[in-house]
């Protein structure tokens, strides 16, 4: 076991902010939760004294996070799993919003690929020790369709068919804004944000990342239906790309001012007491994976329902701004 010490200098726009919130945006690889746990555990320190996660910040404190890491351990977790598609060589999973794809040095709960292995065993020693099986990933907060192989060749062709851009995949979001037009091709560059060690931003120079995207429907001038197809498959692409269509994913913590939405957001008044959000989680879907099937030749299109959050956000936008 062994950790890793992170230092922050507060800039000006963390003056006021909550500590929790301003650590997980400026380091790459800890979450809100994670910053206060860490605090409550006597591991954050501001100007040397100890404080909590909710201590609110002023410009030019350094904040300094020692984090425990550990080798991370793989072992099967009974969480259940929707299978979209199966056969000898192929899973597809309809991935839940919430759970992590796979473990990390920090992650202290359950992930997609031990869930796997619960549930298909053979996918044990295929690939990387940490991500047995996995052809790509999807963000912690997207739901969708996910594959997984159960054989180390297939998997690298699966991976070769990603890397050509021989997968066509497509993303239902919704949005924090419309875009100005009706459809459109994002093709920028995308580098890690140099302040922000979670977030990525468009620059000049970078990885090429591509999108092409369309407008469904536009709930006035406040909310979106947008389906995106990544050409490309960077880190954070999507949510990038809508952030810098000025109509950011709703409720995407890192790229969206808006951290959750409420019925009484659309309904106007006062919220009531206790009420619970509609969303709380970036509203970011895998809708469809399409490929031809290495083995048999076959074309394979593998479609993941539209899950129930959305759903609910979607009806409720369909009642506030009627056509």
């Amino acid at each position: 076991m062994s950790g890793k010490r992170h230092e922050v200098r507060v800039d000006r726009s963390g003056a006021g902010r909550r500590l929790d919130a301003y650590v997980a945006r400026r380091v790459a690889g800890l979450t809100r939760s994670q910053v206060k746990r860490l605090a409550e555990e006597g591991r954050v320190t501001v100007d040397g004294r100890p404080v909590k996660g909710n201590t609110h910040l002023r410009a030019g404190q350094i904040v300094v996070v020692e984090v425990e890491t550990r080798r991370p351990v793989l072992k099967p977790v009974n969480v259940p799993l929707e299978f979209l598609y199966e056969d000898r060589r192929l899973i597809a999973v309809n991935k839940p919003a919430g759970l992590a794809v796979h473990p990390s040095e920090t992650l202290r709960e359950p992930t997609l690929v031990e869930a796997l292995l619960a549930a298909r065993p053979e996918i044990r020693g295929v690939g990387e020790r940490m991500r047995p099986g996995l052809v790509h990933r999807l963000d912690k907060e997207t739901s969708g369709v996910l594959l997984a192989a159960k054989e180390r060749v297939f998997q690298r062709r699966m991976m070769q068919l990603f890397a050509s851009h021989r997968v066509l995949k497509y993303y239902a979001a919704i949005t924090s804004g419309v875009p100005r037009r009706r459809s459109g091709t994002v093709d920028t560059c995308i580098v890690r944000h140099p302040a922000y060690r979670q977030r990525f931003t468009v620059a000049e120079e970078g990885r090429r990342s591509i999108t092409r995207w369309r407008l469904v429907r536009a709930f006035g001038d406040r909310f979106a239906l947008v389906v995106a197809n990544p050409i490309t498959g960077r880190t954070h692409q999507v949510r990038v790309h809508m952030r810098h269509l000025s109509a950011p994913v709703l409720c995407d913590k890192l790229y969206s001012s808006r951290q959750r939405l409420f019925l009484s957001d659309l309904t106007g008044g006062g919220r009531p007491a206790g009420e619970t959000p509609l969303l709380a989680r970036q509203a970011l879907h895998a809708v469809s994976v399409s490929f031809v099937h290495p083995e048999s030749g076959r074309f394979i299109r593998i479609k993941a329902p539209l899950p129930a959050d959305m759903s609910a956000v979607l009806n409720a936008l369909a009642a506030a701004f009627p056509r």
